[in-house]
């Protein structure tokens, strides 16, 4: 019997970066989405608390969001105040082309996994400067003025500067306080750290203490996803980078769980609508 789809890949990147200034005055029902993508959401205004990969946070004015490629996620907004926030889509192959070997603007991201928080919480000062950046740089989205799209450029990529360089200066700015389930989370690593492994029910049941149905229903419960459709869609994310990478794609399925490279190219035909084979076309 087919599996029920929890969650959705979502979001359409053309451009090497989007900027998208949203105001929502009624509240809207999301699902738990992720993308092939990077995410930054720098919150306003609104009574909201952001899932991310099994943490539950609550935000406050001026916190940002970084959300990783294919990380689960979605909103939870209340009713009594507009959610109001400017997000960020940036593909992947932008902050490669403008990283350098000691200067990798994807930094923040990659700290927001080791920090394991999603958020960061800058002093005010910071917090000032970095967002007249943010307006300057949504007047020149607005603008067709001369070299606008090479100056909308040099705004975005001075944003990101300046943001790994408070995340570098201060850990500390990344917010720790996340409701969560602290079992579910591990898993959540574990199975992360473990995909070529055996990830079968029983032996999660084994290793984390838990009755299976137990599990089975926390796990939803806390992303949004039955573990069975997470496993299988984070195993199809991680071969995409492998293949993407220079890997081939009848080792990259190996690497990544998958047992055989017919099961394997079925369900990666059926998340990305291609095959591995057709995959950097």
């Amino acid at each position: 019997m087919e599996e029920y789809r929890d969650s959705v890949k979502t979001g359409y990147l053309t451009e090497k970066f989007r900027l998208f200034h949203l105001k929502d005055r009624e509240p809207k029902e999301y699902e738990y989405h992720y993308h092939d993508f990077y995410k930054l959401i720098w919150f306003i205004s609104g009574n909201v608390e952001y899932h991310i990969e099994g943490k539950a946070y609550k935000l406050e004015p001026h916190d940002i969001l970084l959300v990783n490629i294919g990380q689960i996620h979605k909103p939870f907004i209340g009713t009594d105040e507009p959610y109001e926030r400017y997000v960020f889509y940036i593909s992947k192959d932008f902050l490669s082309e403008h990283s350098e070997e000691e200067s990798n603007l994807a930094l923040c991201f990659q700290m927001a996994e080791t920090e394991d928080s999603s958020v960061v919480r800058l002093s005010p000062s910071d917090s000032g400067l970095l967002f007249e950046t943010v307006k300057l740089l949504e007047q020149s989205e607005k603008e067709s003025a001369f070299a606008g799209e090479m100056y909308s450029r040099i705004l975005f990529l001075k944003l990101l500067i300046e943001l790994n360089r408070c995340c570098m200066k201060n850990s500390g700015v990344f917010h720790k306080t996340a409701r969560y389930d602290k079992k579910i989370v591990e898993m959540i690593h574990y199975i992360n750290d473990h995909l070529e492994g055996d990830l079968s029910i029983e032996g999660l049941s084994a290793c984390f203490y838990l009755s299976k149905y137990h599990m089975m229903r926390k796990f939803k419960e806390e992303t949004g996803y039955s573990m069975h459709q997470y496993i299988l869609e984070k195993r199809i994310l991680a071969a995409k980078n492998k293949i993407l990478s220079g890997t081939p794609a009848t080792i990259a399925c190996m690497e990544c769980g998958f047992k055989d490279y017919s099961t394997f190219s079925r369900a990666y035909k059926k998340l990305l609508n291609k095959l591995p084979s057709e995959e950097g076309r």
